[in-house]
């Protein structure tokens, strides 16, 4: 809101930042609130004319994971009940096919996609321990994979029940 008043022989611009500040209050909540609607998505009319799609080009998006990382284990949901928060940075190809099914040289990326998620890795067990926990949606490495295909990417915990951890610098570390 501004308002405009006559002092000392000159006018005065006064203006209300608070309308301001909460229109960019809601501008910057909202990007986090709806990431997807600000999330670019694999067009085809970006790189084909539409004679090539009428005559049948196509357009396949992949979304590949190319980093994990996984924060320090913690303990949550009672004893025995272990978490690691991991980010995950997906980079999403979009892989245009002509009409003939061959691979077109205007494929393209679009930038990563950085998501983070709270990832359980050991659940209680009845002694009062932890055992290792699988997900039902997991995938073992089959036993005839060579490593060089082998995603390492959302793969069960392998590590101990509990986990072993690390102090940090400031408790008690030389």
């Amino acid at each position: 809101m501004t308002s405009v008043k006559w002092k000392s022989g000159k006018w005065k611009v006064r203006r209300n930042f608070s309308h301001y500040f909460a229109l960019c209050t809601l501008n910057f909540s909202l990007s986090f609130a709806l990431p997807s609607a600000a999330r670019a998505e694999c067009y085809l009319e970006n790189v084909a004319s539409p004679e090539e799609i009428a005559g049948g080009w196509t357009i396949h998006e992949d979304r590949r994971i190319v980093k994990q990382v996984d924060g320090a284990p913690y303990e949550q949901g009672g004893r025995g009940n272990w978490f690691v928060d991991r980010e995950t940075t997906t980079l999403p190809m979009c892989s245009v096919f002509d009409d003939l099914g061959g691979y077109s040289l205007r494929s393209y990326m679009l930038q990563p996609v950085v998501t983070k998620a709270q990832v359980k890795i050991c659940q209680a067990s009845a002694n009062g321990g932890s055992v290792p926990f699988v997900p039902r949606d997991a995938k073992p490495r089959p036993a005839d994979t060579a490593h060089e295909v082998y995603s390492p990417y959302d793969r069960p915990y392998a590590g101990p029940c509990p986990p072993a951890v690390r102090p940090t610098r400031g408790a008690g570390l030389k």
